[in-house]
């Protein structure tokens, strides 16, 4: 669900410089993503308090508050939030 939103979010938004969707597609991404390595790591969740700094998401608030403007810099963040998700996921799935 977080690589297809990303990709939305570049395809359909990044390109017509629509940020607050970016930034939508871009959290939505980070708590899925969260709650995908905090079930790898077998821990339960009752909330979703501290969830993304809890799957050590942090870079994303990082990336969110900073996000630029202009279709190709949020094509850009964009990437950079998949690779960011996808280094979590590897990282959890590889130990």
């Amino acid at each position: 669900m977080a690589a297809a939103g990303l990709a939305y979010a570049k395809a359909g938004h990044a390109p017509k410089n629509a940020v607050t969707q970016v930034a939508g597609a871009i959290a939505l991404a980070a708590t899925q993503t969260a709650h995908a390595v905090l079930a790898a790591r077998g821990e339960w969740v009752t909330n979703d308090k501290g969830l993304v700094a809890r799957a050590g998401l942090q870079e994303v608030d990082t990336l969110v508050r900073n996000l630029p403007d202009g279709p190709a810099a949020l094509t850009r963040a964009v990437t950079d939030a998949e690779t960011l998700l996808a280094r979590a996921v590897r990282a959890v799935t590889a130990g």
